[in-house]
């Protein structure tokens, strides 16, 4: 009776499960992950279920309810879309008891499910505290904001017909900077394209066009066959006549080594004297070194100019250039690289760059440069390397600088990601220092001007502190997903405005002249590398306009910048005594210049829209909306005047075997859609038009006339000349875009490479599919 009426015992409270359903009644080591690893090793991890919190008692049911509250709020706020999975190493308030009745456990099982489902029902991975707290940080910093889904297709996908090109074995990629994304944007242009092919078996001019574009191709081929095979000079016999020599030297050392440091002047000019005086041996690395800056110099005179009235300066470059770099194909056979391949290397790029020599794929030979250079070890510190003297230290990072610059533009040409990052380096930047100031017999360091005292390496060292910025933008616009925010886009381009201002004022606040040398080139340069980010940065969000004003911002400093840009394209008063940008005819000086004049024209395109519903819904109004459509009319004849300028400049730089004239008949193109929208015309009559009269200037000019008598002749035959005009009348000849060399697919690609570098051109059927 005593023992019916005694007081029953507490019960004992048990230590909360934290291993799976499926370990504890196995008696296994659980890791807790979900599912857990003997789960996945017995293939039962459909089976991995874990037991939750019991339910509360009534002394600590609000308190018990509150915390199993926040852990499941917890879960359901993951940044990453997936599952958290509790563990009592990382989280005290995830301990579970056991629960007391059959019924709440399947209630919690019921939950358990349930949630289970919600979060694999979302897309991510399911993380545990451990790879949370390792991954969450970089997933975040690679997750696109809101504004993302504002962007068009064609940047955030990529266009298909534009950036992935050709079939079979033969094809060819161009990224998110390219100009191809950029002229996508045109689609009268593409409607064009695609719907002319039909005529084109029908059309004479083409037939006999065709047929000279073919013999013409075939006998320069065979010259120059003929030409290497016959002769093979070697590098000491290419050498011109010392005053062509001394003229092309002294246009080097005033440009291109102000703003790439590869050599040490006064050593270089002291090997020069000793090589026409006869008094040394002539080392082959001095004539390859002679030969490519002489290359890259060429392109600041006239095509046309002949060397002692002989061979054109233009095609003796290309020799040049080919004789140079086969002569260092020999010298990498050895396992030894010489600090003067590198030299050689990096003016070889600069000349095939600056001369319309392999287009974009310059980009190719940056990311070997920079292979060799890490191979010599120029991306350590030179102090690494016990025997270095401080010549050689600050000789290794100016020409590291230069390298990893070259590497960032050639990038951008095709829209590729950079070589290197930056935690890859650790070499100094070089110093601002002027070359008087190195000898290779000094012991202790130069003591580095003020950045306010312009030296020889102004230039770079101004370039060099933005560099990471400019780095972080390509990888960014260029990387397989675009996931840039927009705010840091907008934090990116101030800082970049603010570099450009630094930059440029410290030129202008300085005496101009360094040395004898006019530093003009190495600030316009500097401003067009800064403006070309700018660009690159602003462009994917200033083409998305349409979708989001927020991006207005971006598409005002992307016509600010490319209207700079072709400010640089003309050539100022003293042009035969200044070398400017706008001499300078291919690679990524051609490429950003024809993508500038694009992107004025896709403002232009933007304002055609915008103009005509703005005038058709103020019909009849005041004065003041009559004088504000003036004020608009005047803005986009200035925009039009410039890019009609660069039109002009580009037909007057196609040479007799037809290199250059893409870039003239693709913007000519671009802008023919504008002015019909402009002028409310028939865009297909008006592009029709332009095509026809770009292929009939491009046939005359390889046929021996000069560029001036064309244009004379056209204009004679209209009054507008070869750009885009009002009113126009359409030819009887129709135009098929095929009869250009075109795939009717808008297959564009890219503008600048083929036979504008030594390939075979637009005129052939399968131009666009033999890549």
């Amino acid at each position: 009776m005593d023992e019916d009426h005694s007081p029953k015992s507490p019960p004992r409270r048990r230590r909360p499960p934290l291993s799976c359903t499926i370990c504890r009644r196995r008696k296994l080591k659980c890791d807790r992950a979900l599912p857990c690893g003997q789960c996945v090793k017995s293939k039962t991890p459909d089976q991995c279920i874990y037991v939750g919190p019991q339910a509360p008692s009534s002394a600590r049911a609000e308190s018990t309810t509150s915390d199993r509250a926040r852990v499941s709020n917890s879960r359901a706020s993951s940044a990453h879309g997936g599952l958290y999975v509790f563990d009592s190493k990382h989280q005290a308030a995830n301990r579970v008891t056991k629960p007391k009745a059959r019924s709440d456990e399947l209630y919690e099982l019921r939950n358990r499910v349930q949630f289970l489902e919600n979060a694999l029902s979302r897309t991510g991975p399911i993380h545990t505290p451990e790879s949370l707290g390792h991954d969450a940080p970089s997933e975040t910093r690679h997750r696109a904001g809101p504004e993302a889904q504002n962007l068009i297709d064609n940047v955030k996908d990529l266009p298909e017909r534009c950036c992935f090109r050709g079939k079979k074995s033969r094809t060819r990629f161009v990224g998110r900077c390219h100009s191809s994304v950029t002229f996508s944007f045109f689609e009268d242009v593409g409607v064009f394209m695609r719907g002319r092919r039909s005529t084109l078996k029908k059309n004479h001019d083409y037939k006999k066009f065709k047929s000279f574009k073919g013999e013409m191709w075939s006998r320069e081929r065979q010259e120059n066959q003929r030409a290497f095979r016959d002769r093979r000079p070697t590098l000491e016999e290419m050498v011109p006549p010392r005053n062509v020599a001394d003229k092309l030297l002294d246009l080097y050392l005033s440009t291109f080594e102000t703003t790439h440091r590869i050599l040490h002047v006064p050593q270089f000019l002291a090997q020069y004297e000793s090589f026409w005086a006869g008094m040394e041996p002539r080392e082959p690395s001095f004539v390859a070194k002679l030969l490519a800056l002489m290359a890259a110099s060429c392109c600041f005179l006239s095509p046309t100019t002949k060397i002692n009235g002989e061979g054109k300066l233009h095609e003796t470059a290309a020799e040049w250039i080919a004789g140079v770099r086969s002569w260092v194909t020999t010298m990498m056979v050895s396992s030894t690289i010489d600090f003067n391949i590198l030299q050689i290397e990096c003016l070889l790029m600069i000349a095939r760059q600056a001369d319309a020599i392999d287009g974009d794929i310059v980009w190719i030979s940056s990311g070997s440069l920079i292979r060799t250079a890490m191979t010599m070890g120029m991306h350590r510190d030179p102090h690494r390397f016990p025997k270095m003297t401080k010549f050689w230290a600050e000789m290794r990072r100016r020409l590291w600088a230069t390298i990893l610059e070259l590497d960032l533009q050639s990038s951008l040409d095709g829209g590729m990601l950079p070589t290197i990052d930056l935690d890859e380096y650790d070499c100094e930047p070089p110093s601002n220092l002027d070359d008087s100031q190195l000898t290779e017999d000094m012991a202790e360091d130069s003591i580095p001007k003020d950045l306010g005292t312009l030296t020889q390496s102004t230039f770079q060292v101004l370039l060099h502190q933005s560099l990471p910025l400019r780095l972080h933008i390509a990888k960014a616009i260029n990387s397989l997903k675009f996931t840039l925010p927009y705010d840091e886009a907008l934090r990116l381009s101030e800082e970049l405005v603010q570099a450009m201002h630094y930059g440029l004022g410290t030129f202008q606040s300085a005496h101009p002249y360094v040395e004898g040398k006019n530093l003009s080139f190495a600030q316009s340069l500097l401003a067009f590398l800064l403006r070309r980010s700018l660009l690159v940065l602003n462009r994917p969000f200033a083409l998305s306009i349409l979708r989001s004003p927020k991006f207005s911002y971006s598409r005002k400093i992307c016509l600010e910048s490319a209207l700079e840009i072709l400010s640089h394209h003309e050539p100022p008063a003293n042009a035969q005594a200044c070398p400017h940008l706008g001499q300078l005819s291919g690679g990524m000086f051609r490429e950003e210049f024809s993508h500038a004049a694009l992107t004025v024209c896709v403002e232009l395109y933007l304002q055609a829209g915008e103009f005509n519903m703005a005038t058709s819904s103020t019909m009849g109004q005041s004065s003041a909306i009559t004088s504000l459509n003036d004020l608009v009319r005047s803005q986009q004849e200035v925009m039009v005047g410039a890019v009609e300028r660069t039109i002009e400049t580009f037909g007057s730089r196609i040479i007799p075997s037809g290199k250059g004239s893409k870039a003239f008949f693709f913007l000519t193109l671009a802008l023919a859609s504008v002015k019909a929208r402009l002028n409310g015309d028939d865009p297909q009559k008006v592009i029709e038009r332009e095509a026809t009269r770009c292929m009939r200037a491009c046939d005359q000019v390889m046929r021996g006339a000069s560029w001036a008598a064309v244009r004379d002749h056209g204009q004679a035959e209209s009054a507008p000349s070869f750009t885009p005009l009002l009113n126009p009348v359409t030819p009887e000849i129709p135009f098929d875009p095929a009869s250009f060399g075109l795939d009717t697919s808008l297959d564009f690609g890219n503008l600048f490479d083929m036979t504008d570098y030594g390939m075979p051109e637009m005129w052939d059927r399968d131009f666009l599919t033999m890549f």
